[in-house]
This record gives structure tokens, C-alpha cells and sequence, in this order.
């Protein structure tokens, strides 16, 4: 889509982000799938670890890079695996931590667990809650996880591609208690706003770093345009189609 389009898109997904009641911090952009927003996401915690130039000089056969690790329920979806995959963390290091007897992520075992791959020399790098376990529509305890992360200084995103648009209701945003505090939301609107498929939309808190991680701009893609959001710079796609 050209400007005016990406305004259109930018806009639409500002008013969803009031709607849910996150600050204006976060901005937005409209994907395919949640799949596709949760391993930008990942890519994103990735890039913020600058000191290691993972951009630059990726991830295989270096001695000065420490296994990275990535944390989600078990309930989790599978696309978070696919993520690692593709990302090259490995489904070895992706950590599925215990649920309750609710099918919500356990807090302390995620805790134990950050603790233990920290002491064996690991780094830990991304938190991925999920806010409508696809099984149960579960809600992860988001408050008591984002201050984890914030205390290790770690990545959270949170996966509400099926539950996050109940928050627009106020009788329901206390479920999602927390949600405020993730650096990445993914919420589908084609799931339980009645648009067609496929419209996924991506809330980014610091949608610099995601841009860092996705902005290549050879001279054939330059324009005079410096001041305008190009959508390219956020993701894997050049051409995309027009959802908002």
C-alpha cells in the first residue's frame, strides 16, 4: 500500500489500541496471522540484544554468543514453536513451562526455570504469555510475568490473537490485567471482530527495535519520502495487501 494507505492502516490500528486500553506507546501494523506477528516479535527480543550483532553476524558457531532461551506454557500455541524454529533458537531452548489447574503459566516455575538456565551459563531472552489459550481460552497470569521480566530484563510478549479483543469490553479487560506491561501484543480481529480473514494486528511498545531488526533498504527501494512510515521496515514482506 502506498502512504496514504499505511496512514489509513496505522490509524485503524491506533484506535484498536485505545479500544483495549494500552498507552500510546504502543503502535501498530496489521499482519496475516499471529504466527507471523509472534516471530517478528521473537526476532524483536532478539535484536535488543545489540552487544552480540546477531543481525550482523547471526547465531552459528560463536563462542561469544550463549545459548539464547525462549519461555512459554505448556498450553501455549504451536506457532511459537514454528517461531523458534525458523528464528534458530531451537525447539531445545524453547522452555514449556508448567500450567495450574487453571491452564495458566505458573509464575514460580517460570521463575525456577529463568533461574536455572541463567545459572548454567544461558541467556534467557523473550517471555511469550498467552492471553486465549487456543484449548481452553486461558489467560495467563500477565501481571505477575511482566514483573519477572522486567526484573531479568527480559522480552514479553503476549499472544491474545484469541482472547485479546474481549479487553475492548470493560467488564472483561481485568482478565487481561497486566497486558499494559508486554513489549508485544498480537490480537486477531478476525477471530472475534468480524473482519474477514486475514487481519492480525501487532502492538509493539518500542517499534524501533523491530524495525531494527527488519529495515533493509537497498537503493532500488529508497524514496524521497524519509518521513514516511514504510511498513517493509517492520517485517519479513515487501508487498503486502491493503487490510485496514
Amino acid at each position: 500500500p502506498g502512504p496514504a494507505a499505511t496512514e489509513l492502516e496505522e490509524l485503524v490500528c491506533d484506535w484498536l489500541r485505545q479500544m483495549i486500553g494500552l498507552p500510546e506507546t504502543f503502535r501498530g501494523h496489521i499482519n496475516d496471522t499471529a504466527s507471523i506477528a509472534s516471530l517478528l516479535a521473537l526476532a524483536a527480543a532478539r535484536q535488543r540484544l545489540r552487544e552480540y550483532r546477531i543481525r550482523e553476524r547471526g547465531m552459528a558457531g560463536r563462542g561469544d554468543l550463549p545459548t539464547l532461551t525462549v519461555y512459554t506454557s505448556e498450553q501455549a500455541h504451536s506457532s511459537i514453536d514454528k517461531a523458534a524454529i525458523t528464528l534458530g533458537f531451537g525447539l531445545n531452548n524453547l522452555r514449556r513451562i508448567p500450567v495450574d489447574d487453571e491452564y495458566r503459566m505458573d509464575p514460580q516455575a517460570l521463575e525456577a526455570a529463568i533461574g536455572e538456565d541463567l545459572a548454567a551459563g544461558l541467556r534467557p531472552v523473550c517471555v511469550v504469555a498467552t492471553a486465549g489459550t487456543t484449548s481452553t481460552t486461558s489467560v495467563d497470569p500477565l501481571r505477575p510475568i511482566a514483573e519477572i521480566c522486567r526484573r531479568e530484563r527480559l522480552w514479553l510478549h503476549v499472544d491474545a490473537a484469541y482472547a485479546g479483543s474481549a479487553a475492548i469490553c470493560p467488564e472483561y479487560r481485568a482478565l487481561m490485567d497486566g497486558l499494559e506491561e508486554a513489549d508485544s501484543i498480537v490480537l486477531n480481529p478476525h477471530k472475534w471482530l468480524f473482519t474477514p480473514v486475514d487481519c492480525s494486528v501487532m502492538l509493539v511498545r518500542d517499534v524501533e527495535t523491530l524495525k531494527e531488526a527488519f529495515s533493509v533498504v537497498p537503493e532500488y527501494l529508497r524514496t524521497a519520502d524519509t518521513d514516511v512510515t514504510n511498513l517493509m521496515d517492520y517485517g519479513v514482506q515487501l508487498g503486502r495487501r491493503f487490510r485496514a
